[in-house]
């Protein structure tokens, strides 16, 4: 029977007498004894909070495991030992070795463009151990090839110097972030572009040669250094050549800046870098402090001795001595 002032509740007891009905004008629910507060119509009961949300970074690349994307044959040792040999003289010898300079800058402009040739008409997917060994000899014979001519027409490798200092600062930087530092590739031909335009600019001006010639060295022979080591090592700075410059990669050996390419960009970039430049800096001090002829260090003329009046030479050695004596 129906009461329009009174309404039945039910209590849910925790004790054994079941369920109870009870009778008042303002009523509760209780459940196992917890009053739950005062009932109103349409009211729903109070549902529990949703669980936290996941947001934990998943790392899309975690799962990424290195392929053999160049083995270790000889083709690769000659590759490694060239590299390194090449990037200690540059880093720490550049500037004063200005032939030396001159050449290995024509001598790696002329290699990549080889490369890139190679990567772009012929089958380099798995090429074997005897495809890569000829790849390194013509590449090898027509760097010294053009690093010869280069130095027949030194004025001009003065460009290239700056050229190859400008791209091996723009690989670098792109090296630093995981897939390169720029997403689009016409915008990193573009980065590549300007770096190599600019510093071989740079370079072309007489005045500010020796400084640029240094700057330039250093960062090419931090660049080939860490090539030439990553051939070894295997962080994948080597195989990131071919993705800067447009080359698809396989699935399993995209460039990841994981712990070995970190040790290696900070160690040899930033370290080695700072020991470059600091040790061309002194060596060029030390050079202009010794010599009072302007002539002698004018790059654009170049004297013959002469067989009846020989000048003793000055080596780097006594320089350091007599430098020394100044401060005692």
């Amino acid at each position: 029977m129906k009461n329009n002032n009174m309404k039945t509740t039910v209590t849910a007891q925790a004790n054994n007498n079941g369920p109870q009905t009870t009778q008042g004008g303002s009523t509760g629910i209780e459940r196992e004894g917890v009053y739950m507060g005062i009932e109103r119509e349409g009211e729903d009961l109070p549902l529990p909070p949703p669980p936290p949300i996941n947001t934990t970074y998943v790392d899309p690349y975690a799962d990424k495991i290195r392929g053999n994307d160049y083995p270790l044959d000889a083709a690769s040792y000659l590759t490694g030992l060239t590299l390194i040999a090449s990037g200690v003289l540059s880093l720490f010898r550049g500037n004063k070795n200005k032939w030396l300079s001159i050449f290995l800058a024509a001598f790696y402009g002329t290699s990549i463009i080889l490369l890139l040739f190679i990567l772009k008409y012929q089958n380099v997917t798995n090429p074997s151990s005897t495809t890569r060994f000829v790849y390194f000899v013509i590449c090898a014979v027509a760097g010294a090839a053009a690093g010869i001519f280069f130095i027949c027409l030194w004025p001009a490798g003065r460009v290239l110097v700056g050229a190859f200092g400008g791209f091996s600062f723009a690989m670098i930087c792109l090296s630093t972030r995981t897939d390169g530092l720029i997403s689009k590739q016409f915008i990193r031909y573009i980065w590549i572009g300007i770096w190599t335009i600019f510093i071989a600019s740079l370079a072309s001006i007489k005045k500010y040669y020796q400084y640029v010639a240094i700057i330039s060295t250093v960062m090419s022979g931090c660049y080939t250094l860490m090539l030439g080591t990553d051939v070894f090592v295997r962080a994948g700075i080597l195989a990131s050549f071919k993705t800067f410059w447009g080359f698809n990669q396989p699935e399993n050996y995209l460039y990841i800046v994981d712990t070995n390419g970190v040790i290696i960009l900070s160690t040899i970039g930033i370290v080695g870098g700072i020991f470059g430049i600091g040790a061309q800096l002194l060596e060029l001090w030390m050079t202009q402090k010794g010599s009072n002829d302007d002539e002698n260090n004018d790059d654009d003329r170049m004297s013959i001795p002469s067989t009846t009046e020989e000048k003793p030479t000055v080596t780097f050695t006594k320089k350091l001595k007599n430098t020394f004596k100044n401060f005692i």
